[in-house]
């Protein structure tokens, strides 16, 4: 029996399985193993609040390459009002990634044997054609190829703030239990981040009805910008996409080319999101062209201003935040942390302004790590990661994004050959591909994935 192990089932891992199903050779075995129970989750859709939104409008967040109504359908099931331009719960995202997956294994059950185990992988070790896959629990199963579905791990701790990572006062992971449990709901906090964790992070607090002052510290200070509530442009013409394609691959020809066509159509009326809008399908193009000089000067000097007008939020998020934002209940503050002082349960931060010599001094109860989630496998404390790395089985990229995929998604070991049985799919693919994080984009790679792992064990067949 030809047998598919997914090690993972948030976003990606549960794609990669529905479309696994829907194409797998009969009499194919699939497993998904996933140590948190929870299929579908993981740290985007495992939140609980109404008041987490997907950062995407309904109408763009299928998750099935062939049916592009598949999430707006499922929403109008039970909210009729939902339109294309909705922006959901991300908690109903994960219930409809889970119904998908309920039925693609009910639909496939006469041909496939489907097995969900809730454990966690402690290695993998190739064998002949395929991989011995050993779980903590001491389990081991053979299978003839792997898909590696990690998601998000937490953030990495600032240097200047190890000294307090064991104490009350720091929040090393946002997501790893209630942000808030401060005796006083009037606490100072400071965040440090001011993405779109950080406005999680905020709306996570104000629910729990906690009402002092929120900072936000970031080296450039930048604000989250929202998507638009109606769509009144129209994209560039596609000779701006075939210049940028032409241009020589450096980040600042980029930046100039982008800045000139939002500049230029703005005198037509449209909008800089669709300017943004119209450099996506070719991203990954343009990424891959930058030799890695470029992206190390891209990543230094640009990208969190790409990634502030790339990655917007929802208006009703945004709202909510500008809100208390011009009431001065939220401070941005653009700097770096000098010192940590701990005295008993709160800390006085030194921070140095961006650009100034100016220190500013602010005395906080909490500290909470909103910088986003670790993508570099390095940096991560997984058992099975570190295996991967000791053993040569996989690569990191030199900017520290994530693994070294070739163009089918096989990972390449240490020696840069491409894996014949061990795959990825995920946010990792930043490495490769840069959009990557996204589901228009991840929902194309699970998809082409899963049908070439499909193929290929029906070539293998016994």
């Amino acid at each position: 029996m030809k047998t598919l192990v997914i090690i993972g089932a948030g976003f990606s891992g549960t794609v990669a399985a529905v479309e696994f199903l829907r194409c797998a050779p009969a009499g194919a075995r699939l497993i998904i193993i996933n140590r948190s129970g929870s299929i579908a989750r993981g740290l985007a859709y495992g939140t609980s609040s109404s008041q987490h939104l997907l950062n995407v409008p309904a109408g763009n967040m299928t998750a099935l390459v062939d049916e592009p109504d598949s999430f707006l359908r499922y929403c109008q099931s039970s909210l009729p009002e939902t339109t294309e331009s909705s922006f959901i719960s991300r908690k109903s995202y994960g219930d409809y990634l889970a119904s998908l997956l309920d039925s693609a294994e009910l639909n496939a059950k006469k041909k496939t044997n489907v097995e969900r185990i809730t454990s966690e992988v402690k290695s993998l070790t190739p064998q002949e054609n395929g991989a011995l896959v050993e779980l903590c629990s001491g389990k081991k199963i053979f299978t003839d190829q792997v898909i590696l579905a990690f998601g998000h791990f937490p953030p990495r701790t600032p240097p200047l703030l190890q000294q307090v990572i064991n104490t009350p006062i720091y929040m090393a992971d946002p997501w790893s239990g209630p942000v808030s449990t401060l005796e006083n709901s009037n606490s100072p906090i400071l965040l440090i981040g001011g993405g779109l964790t950080a406005l999680d992070v905020i709306s996570s607090l104000r629910q729990t009805a906690h009402t002092g002052q929120i900072y936000m510290l970031s080296r450039r200070g930048l604000l989250p910008l929202a998507h638009r509530t109606t769509k009144n442009g129209s994209l560039p013409a596609a000779s701006f996409r075939e210049k940028l394609l032409k241009a020589e691959p450096t980040a600042l020809n980029y930046f100039r080319l982008i800045k000139a066509q939002v500049k230029s159509s703005a005198k037509s009326g449209a909008n800089w999101r669709d300017v943004i809008a119209a450099v996506r399908p070719i991203t990954s193009d343009l990424w891959i062209k930058l030799p890695e000089s470029e992206r190390r000067r891209f990543l230094r000097h640009a990208q969190p201003y790409w990634d502030v007008h790339r990655h917007r939020v929802a208006p009703e998020t945004h709202k909510h935040f500008k809100d208390e934002f011009d009431k001065k209940k939220i401070t941005a503050i653009a700097g770096r942390i000098k010192s940590v002082d701990v005295c008993r349960d709160s800390a006085l931060v030194t921070i140095q302004l961006r650009n100034t010599h100016t220190i500013k001094q602010i005395k906080i109860d909490r500290i909470i790590n909103c910088t986003g989630p670790s993508s570099n496998p390095e940096h991560i404390k997984e058992p099975l990661i570190q295996q991967l790395i000791n053993d040569g089985l996989i690569s990191v990229d030199n900017q520290g994004l994530g693994l070294i995929v070739d163009n089918n998604l096989a990972v390449k070991s240490k020696d840069g050959s491409p894996s014949e049985w061990l795959s990825y799919v995920g946010p990792m693919l930043k490495a490769s591909f840069w959009e990557a994080t996204a589901v228009p984009e991840l929902r194309l790679y699970a998809s082409a994935l899963a049908k070439k792992v499909s193929r290929k064990l029906s070539s293998t067949q016994d």
